[in-house]
């Protein structure tokens, strides 16, 4: 098999990650050897051991004279895990195949560096849009220092997004239905407007198995959100804000009392 082809199997690893590992970035790491796969592994989740270090530990043979296929440059500092540069050079491995560099200026290409200073024979760049896309909402948060974000937007051939009686169910077919659930699968948190919940008393939770269910956010100015909708009756269970520039502390107490947390928006913030 050819680079490319171990690196597309990196990269179908790397996305068991989703929804797990935020906000470190999807990573996936297979370990050859003789034409032969001998170990690969994946950032499971967020704290967790890294794809590199995952891979060797699930090696079925020595690793010594192996080639390592990792989506994204092998980290060279410490943070929540010790360095997996260490753990490469370590195992014996002599060749080193990564998808791309890391944006994070801490480690970016200082990684590639460490490897060839320890006589590894480094390959960088096979498959690089295929890597850098999995890591897009990283790379947005690390280089720009925003958060990455989805719109979900659902409008009829006419333009419309609901009858005058707001009575009408739903716009999409099932198969957008389902690709919205992935995405709150994959994604950290989930933004609604105040008059969504008073309108749809949507639960905003993830329906597919085995699903992760994103934090909960209500952009709410003057705390209309009702104490009976379904986002407020399981914030005990699910994680949920609501933002507000109100000052009604009374208001606040009662929220808070049914588990929502209170994000206070100064009123000059708001556009």
């Amino acid at each position: 098999m050819s680079d490319s082809k171990y690196m597309k199997l990196a990269i179908k690893l790397a996305q068991k990650g989703a929804g797990y590992v935020n906000p470190n970035p999807m990573v996936g790491a297979i370990i050859v050897k003789d034409n032969h796969i001998i170990g690969q592994g994946y950032h499971e989740f967020f704290g967790g051991p890294h794809a590199e270090r995952n891979a060797l530990k699930n090696c079925r043979k020595s690793p010594v004279g192996a080639t390592l296929y990792v989506t994204l440059e092998p980290c060279c500092h410490f943070g929540k895990t010790p360095p997996c540069i260490d753990a490469i050079i370590d195992s014996g491995i002599t060749r080193v195949v990564i998808g791309s560099l890391d944006c994070n200026p801490i480690v970016s290409g200082k990684g590639v560096k460490i490897l060839e200073e320890n006589n590894l024979q480094v390959t960088v760049g096979i498959l690089e849009n295929e890597c850098l896309n999995l890591i897009k909402s990283f790379r947005k948060y690390i280089t720009q220092h925003v958060p990455y974000v989805f719109m979900k937007y659902a409008m009829s051939m006419d333009g419309k997004i609901a009858t005058k009686t707001n009575q009408s169910k739903w716009i999409t077919e099932e198969e957008a239905r389902k690709h919205v659930h992935q995405l709150r699968h994959h994604v950290s948190a989930i933004m609604v407007g105040v008059n969504t919940v008073i309108q749809d008393d949507p639960l905003l939770t993830c329906r597919l198995e085995e699903g992760k269910n994103p934090i909960r956010i209500i952009c709410d100015t003057h705390l209309r959100t009702p104490l009976t909708s379904k986002i407020v009756k399981t914030a005990n269970d699910i994680k949920t804000y609501i933002a507000t520039s109100s000052e009604d502390k009374n208001k606040m107490k009662l929220y808070q009392n049914h588990g929502c947390e209170i994000l206070s928006i100064k009123k000059k913030a708001i556009i």
